[in-house]
């Protein structure tokens, strides 16, 4: 099969590899839609992954072609979307089902080969199955749709809840639309690129601060009532964000941080003081909930199916595998607004 393989940091090849072995209790996965995630960047170009070579490529959806022993071979020909943790289920975090916290957990796309590929082998319990009403390209948003919704119950969303989003990528924007689900009366976009606020419009938004603004804090207090946000959800990972996350906050306000740092994090001294005085709280996640109490892919896909998380038109691009070269290079040079850039098979 063809595939993205990176070899070493900043050198990835598209190339014929084997097919996936297909083991007892797995699957094959035809990969018809991947999306590439802003941590994919990064991760081919600077960091690395944890071992090479390795196939990238965590957001993905397709077909099911093949199926391992003792599973029902009536699995064959139905759609599905993929969890991409892969716990060791022998940690504290994973008898609980808290799988995100595993400690020793695996991973596609990073810690193994991913889906930047034809074909994926990955084991049945991983999979949510979805029907044809779903496009494959929309089911591949699947991945951030879930880690927004854990997001946005971390923040404990409610009814009449004023929430703020820093952050206009993928999870930024999919964060709003489940915060209006879940009841918020005002929520507010908080970026600096006032293009991305264009399709923030069509989710429905009720406000776009433009962070560059030199009035944009007191524009932000304007429409909280000079109160602050009840919930922040922080979608980027700088410095200036995490910051700005704490000074938006009302006091005894929520507050999620998900944004992925590429940098050590510092907390100006009133900053800190605001969280202290303000008595905020403040939490962290990274991933999605995958168990039997919680499961945010299958809530995604049921409001998927309903046509009630209305988030299709993030997809800005899409490229087919072979094309990689320019699907990275629009997302590193930014010459071109861009949102969700996917690979199409």
């Amino acid at each position: 099969m063809k595939a993205c393989v990176l070899e070493s940091v900043g050198n990835i090849i598209y190339k014929d590899v084997p097919d996936p072995i297909l083991k007892d209790g797995e699957v094959l996965i035809k990969v018809k839609a991947c999306g590439i995630c802003s941590s994919d960047i990064p991760r081919i170009f600077i960091t690395g992954t944890y071992t090479f070579p390795t196939i990238p490529g965590h957001e993905f959806s397709g077909e099911i072609v093949d199926v391992g022993s003792n599973i029902d071979r009536a699995l064959i020909g139905k759609r599905a979307v993929v969890f991409p943790l892969l716990p060791c289920r022998q940690c504290h975090s994973c008898k609980v089902e808290e799988y995100s916290r595993c400690e020793n957990y695996d991973y596609f796309g990073s810690r193994c080969n991913g889906a930047f590929a034809e074909y994926i082998s990955v084991p049945i319990w991983n999979i949510v199955t979805f029907s044809d009403k779903i496009p494959y390209s929309l089911a591949a948003l699947c991945e951030p749709a879930a880690v927004a919704k854990h997001c946005v119950d971390f923040g404990k969303v409610k009814n009449g809840d004023t929430v703020a989003v820093i952050g206009t990528g993928t999870i930024g924007m999919i964060a709003t639309v489940w915060a209006k689900i879940f009841g918020a009366s005002k929520v507010i976009l908080i970026g600096r690129n006032n293009k991305k606020f264009t399709f923030a419009k069509k989710l429905g938004i009720d406000y776009f601060i433009d962070s560059s603004k030199e009035n944009a804090d007191v524009d932000f207090m304007k429409i909280t009532n000079n109160l602050g946000a009840d919930v922040v959800l922080e979608c980027v990972g700088s410095n200036q964000a995490i910051n700005k996350a704490i000074s938006s906050a009302k006091k005894g306000g929520r507050i999620v941080l998900t944004g992925n740092p590429e940098s050590n994090i510092t907390f100006e001294k009133q900053v800190y003081w605001k969280i202290l005085r303000g008595e905020l709280t403040v939490k962290g996640t990274w991933n999605s909930s995958f168990n039997n109490r919680i499961n945010d892919w299958e809530t995604t896909i049921e409001y998927l199916e309903k046509d009630k998380l209305p988030i299709g038109d993030l997809i800005t691009h899409t490229f087919s595998l072979s094309e990689y070269r320019k699907a990275f290079d629009l997302m590193r040079l930014r010459n071109e607004l861009s949102i969700k850039v996917m690979f199409t098979m």
